[in-house]
């Protein structure tokens, strides 16, 4: 991921967040822990490079952690 401009080109910064969003729904229809502790990771490093928002990274820490968390079970079927 490349760091915005100045704090953010918008475009850039909807683009990083699109992706974002839609690996944390794959992984989630997969049930891969491995593919949403992934994405959580690449949200961590976006944030970290200001490409997204801090509200942005809480909205990706929902669909991965938060979701790993309230479906541990499925998760472990998964395997």
């Amino acid at each position: 991921m490349h760091r915005a401009a100045g704090g953010g080109n918008q475009m850039q910064r909807e683009t990083i967040m699109k992706q974002l969003e839609k690996q944390a729904r794959y992984a989630q229809r997969s049930l891969s822990r491995d593919l949403l502790y992934q994405t959580y990771g690449q949200a961590c490093m976006a944030r970290q490079l200001e490409a997204i928002t801090k509200d942005e990274f809480m909205q990706i820490n929902h669909m991965t952690v938060y979701f790993m968390n309230t479906h541990a079970r499925e998760l472990e079927e998964g395997r």
